[in-house]
């Protein structure tokens, strides 16, 4: 049991520190209700409909997510389980880098764990409301973990589905699980070509549930000035060191006020070049170790130089293309490589201090695997908390701007009577525009949310309005011919009743404008949040 006693240790250490930050990062998140905050929104009653399979209304970007949610709302609550989903963004993410980097000790898995948990990339994509693509690079250190360490053939591909089953809940964590399970097939095992063909029937298998609805027809063909709305913001020297250090989101408002000074980039270019040194230390995956370090962010800065802006431009033509056009999502591959490779750089600088030095290995014994034994207490101790403040210092207003935008809210009794009133019929939901910002929900915008409890047809704006550089992008061209009016504040009951709308839903307190007095429309149900008027046959 000798060498047990280190790993445990080493495991202990990385899954406290990745609790004690998850907590002090998302605490505030904690309560009953549902949480709205930009994408990520919930009902109290999700509906099951084809909208929820994806067969129905816009493209399935939320398939199987929304059906997960309404499947298993009966016994987990849906604000219980979005909670889950936020915290599981975290934790699968520091205790998954922990459990790769256990035989490193605790000092490579407490920094391990907190460059995972604390890191610009992952408070990036939680303040645009991204837990589901966040939770997708989450599961890579798994996947890994799964390919390198499984004994038999039938465990690997049995542990490769459950650590994939996490991003699976949306088509772009789907993807990124599929390409990581494969390029770990090749890497840690030297898989076969009929593993790998196993490997590409169980990816198939995992997104087989949005691309049944891709497969039905109900995708949408991207536009082109979405590769221009989702690329990486990298202007100057500042934005492209941002980048190259898990930051450059594309929108402003989910960017931290400490990104845009230099000294926490400065911090992430140490870090950075802690991984350098860990990925030239290995002794096998060099080239993975690089690749996977420096690759993703060159490719998203590639794309957001005009040349790469037009080529992405005018592939959005082609169905599908629109899943990779926000370039940012793929930096996370280099920030969880970044959490990997960083300790062990730090472990190799430690390892040529004078009254540190061992004999000459890159990796360490079976009886004496934890870095205390070598280093000595006190040096483990402030290596260690020199690496938890790199993670820290990237990122220091964290915790402000994620308190601030998660919080449980509680819905309006006025909503139940909403739902009621609609019942199955079809309705168009107003002001025209997709996000809502109402008072009993607080502060932060949020996709509005009645498409997920209506039972019937819904029409609600889907394009989006992206201000770049000071120009404003439309991005989705779902929106229909008559929503140009509607957005004004002008609707006719005639061409209502020709489309097939029975009911018209009215946020009141949000931006956006109303109708004034809607001719052709009977009022149904009017209080402070919301107003349902019918078309008069």
């Amino acid at each position: 049991m000798p060498a047990r006693r280190p790993t445990a240790l080493a495991v202990a250490a990385g899954t406290c520190v990745t609790v004690a930050l998850t907590g002090l990062l998302l605490w505030p998140a904690v309560g009953r209700g549902q949480l709205l905050y930009r994408d990520f929104v919930s009902v109290p009653e999700p509906s099951l409909t084809a909208r929820t399979l994806g067969l129905d209304g816009p493209a399935p970007r939320a398939v199987p997510l929304d059906l997960v949610i309404a499947l298993l709302h009966p016994v987990v609550p849906s604000g219980l389980q979005q909670l889950v989903l936020l915290a599981a963004t975290l934790l699968l993410a520091g205790v998954g880098v922990t459990v790769l980097l256990r035989r490193w000790g605790p000092v490579a898995t407490v920094v391990g764990a907190a460059l995972a948990t604390w890191s610009p990339y992952a408070v990036e994509r939680l303040l645009l409301g991204q837990p589901p693509t966040l939770l997708a690079v989450s599961t890579l250190p798994w996947i890994v973990v799964v390919a390198r360490e499984a004994a038999t053939r039938r465990r690997w591909l049995v542990l490769t589905v459950v650590a994939a089953l996490p991003a699976a809940l949306t088509p772009v964590g789907g993807l990124t699980a599929a390409a990581a399970a494969l390029v770990a097939a090749v890497a840690f095992r030297r898989a076969p070509v009929r593993d790998l063909a196993a490997v590409a029937a169980l990816n198939l298998l995992w997104c087989s549930p949005w691309l049944v609805a891709v497969l039905a027809g109900h995708t949408d063909v991207g536009q082109s000035d979405g590769a221009q709305a989702f690329a990486v913001r990298a202007a100057g020297v500042h934005g492209v060191i941002d980048v190259l250090t898990g930051g450059g989101v594309w929108s402003e408002a989910a960017t931290p006020a400490s990104r845009l000074r230099w000294w926490p980039l400065v911090v992430g270019c140490l870090t950075f070049s802690l991984a350098v040194v860990g990925a030239a230390g290995l002794r096998r995956q060099r080239r993975l170790g690089f690749a996977c370090l420096v690759a993703p962010p060159v490719v998203a800065l590639v794309l957001a130089t005009p040349t790469g802006i037009a080529v992405l431009a005018a592939a959005q033509s082609v169905p599908g293309v629109a899943l990779v056009r926000d370039t940012h999502r793929w930096v996370g591959i280099s920030a969880m490589t970044v959490a990997v490779l960083a300790p062990l750089g730090l472990l190799g600088l430690l390892a040529t201090l004078p009254r540190t030095r061992t004999r000459t290995r890159t990796r360490p014994r079976a009886s004496d695997r934890g870095p205390s034994r070598r280093l000595g207490a006190v040096v483990a101790l402030a290596a260690a908390a020199v690496g938890v403040s790199l993670a820290v210092l990237a990122v220091p207003d964290a915790a402000a701007r994620l308190h601030a935008a998660y919080r449980p809210v509680t819905f309006p009794s006025s909503w139940e009577r909403v739902v009621a009133a609609v019942g199955e019929r079809s309705a168009l939901v107003l002001p025209w525009q997709p996000m809502r910002s109402v008072g009993w929900a607080g502060a932060e915008p949020f996709l509005d949310p009645l498409p997920l409890a209506l039972r019937g047809p819904v029409t609600v704006a889907r394009d989006l309005l992206v201000d770049r550089d000071g120009r404003l992008l439309r991005v989705g061209g779902a929106d229909p011919q008559e929503s140009a009016s509607w957005a004004q504040g002008v609707i006719d009951a005639d061409q209502l009743r020709r489309q097939g709308i029975e009911l018209v839903v009215e946020w009141q307190g949000t931006p956006g404008r109303l109708p004034v007095r809607p001719d052709g429309l009977v009022e149904v149900l009017r209080d402070d949040e919301f107003v349902v008027w019918s078309v008069r046959d």
